[in-house]
């Protein structure tokens, strides 16, 4: 009888334990799960969660605005453009802490132009002008650069079967003839010298002609899930192609490397400048 007493009392003290230690394992899971849950909270704040920024590109032509079929008095030759069309690829904003937050799929197209023909009239291009980028969930804090690249980099401008934010072949901005295969034109600029409508077809192109622009911004842009931002940039088409002689080269491609790289030089190099910052109510 005592031997069964012991084996019910050793029973008894072992389901107690049992209990114990779930119980006190209980009281600890719901602790840390409310401290959790306090911190998560705290970290919620408008000044790191995601808000959105416009990144505006305004074309000059010095210090006059840029319009389609305006003259223009550029290196002594009267001038008028009928389109302006760019790739901006790879954005990177750089925060005061040093760190290099990318814009994931940013390739956009920048372009002022009239109706364009593609692929031999296959297809009907609509006049547009675009000029901002709208950069959405950017994480909130301070920035105080940015780079990004004029072109496409060498990993869709060798296969234009991958696709990555507005890349297209249905836009007008491949060349066949550039390469072994077709690839991007990075940037087209065509017009006429008035003197005697000689036609201009300036375009950069190729890999190594894929180069990155930094800024430093003047002033840190703010974003927040409060109030949406702007940073503005100049570019300032007679700098890009400064140097080039429209008068004896009208035609800029691959058969004129010189040319193609000194305007892709100019554009990423030269031709930027920051605008002050207009902040949105």
């Amino acid at each position: 009888m005592n031997d069964l007493q012991n084996i019910k009392s050793a029973q008894k003290n072992r389901h107690m334990k049992a209990i114990l230690k779930a119980t006190i394992l209980c009281s600890a899971l719901t602790l840390f799960m409310a401290c959790s849950d306090d911190d998560a909270i705290e970290s919620i704040d408008a000044s790191v969660t995601p808000g959105s920024l416009d990144l505006t590109l305004d074309t000059m032509v010095g210090n006059e605005d840029f319009q389609l079929d305006t003259e223009y008095s550029i290196a002594g030759e009267r001038v008028s453009f009928t389109q302006f069309r760019y790739w901006v690829s790879n954005i990177v904003l750089i925060n005061k802490a040093g760190d290099h937050v990318e814009i994931p799929n940013s390739y956009f197209l920048i372009e002022e132009t009239g109706a364009l023909s593609i692929q031999d009239g296959a297809y009907e291009y609509p006049p547009n002008k675009r000029e901002t980028i709208n950069l959405s969930a950017v994480p909130g804090g301070e920035y105080i650069g940015i780079e990004f690249g004029i072109g496409i980099d060498q990993r869709y401008n060798d296969n234009l079967s991958l696709q990555a934010g507005e890349l297209s072949q249905l836009n007008g901005m491949t060349n066949i003839s550039w390469m072994w295969h077709t690839s991007y034109i990075f940037t087209s600029i065509k017009g006429s010298l008035l003197d005697d409508d000689t036609t201009l077809v300036l375009e950069t192109g190729l890999n190594d002609n894929y180069h990155t622009v930094n800024v430093a911004l003047e002033n840190a842009v703010e974003v927040s899930n409060t109030a949406a931002q702007e940073i503005l940039l100049h570019v300032d088409l007679a700098s890009i192609i400064e140097g080039i002689d429209v008068r004896t080269t009208p035609v800029v491609g691959a058969s004129t490397p010189e040319a193609m790289e000194l305007m892709a030089n100019n554009f990423a190099y030269k031709s930027f400048t920051v605008a002050p910052v207009a902040n949105e109510d």
